[in-house]
């Protein structure tokens, strides 16, 4: 069975700030390392923070969610992981910039937070969210829709 890839949405601000932050955090130091005598400390930071301004590129880039054989598989850049899918009891739908869940490998505001084993969450937002949900109903049809009132 093929796997079933599901991009995220990305909203404005997620986009600008990452892509500003990458930008900067790999251009300062390259300018650095070009126009100033660096010593070894100064080179060291100057690693540090161009690895992670490739890391918050990847983010962008790199983020989204895969259904492959019994399991949700969820990519962030560096951030993985996966989930079964018989494990997951409820979803919820929301919208807005407070988010209570402390997994979040999603770049938008208007996702589903996804409750799974009997304490975990996770928080994801997949560019078409109903065909996420329906498609997660028909391999676990036991789990609860806490909203339906996506919007």
């Amino acid at each position: 069975m093929e796997p079933l890839v599901f991009r995220s949405s990305i909203h404005w601000s997620s986009a600008v700030l990452l892509s500003v932050f990458s930008f900067f955090s790999v251009l300062m130091p390259t300018l650095g390392f070009i126009y100033e005598d660096l010593g070894f400390p100064e080179i060291i930071a100057a690693i540090v923070v161009m690895i992670i301004g490739v890391g918050m590129f990847w983010i962008l880039l790199d983020t989204k969610y895969t259904f492959k054989g019994d399991y949700l598989h969820y990519c962030s850049g560096p951030i993985r992981g996966k989930i079964h899918m018989e494990t997951i009891r409820a979803i919820e739908h929301q919208k807005g910039w407070y988010c209570k869940s402390f997994l979040k490998p999603s770049l938008d505001y208007n996702g589903v937070y996804i409750y799974y084993n009997k304490f975990d969450d996770i928080y994801l937002s997949p560019k078409d969210k109903s065909e996420f949900v329906n498609y997660l109903l028909t391999t676990n049809p036991k789990i609860l829709i806490k909203d339906n009132k996506p919007e």
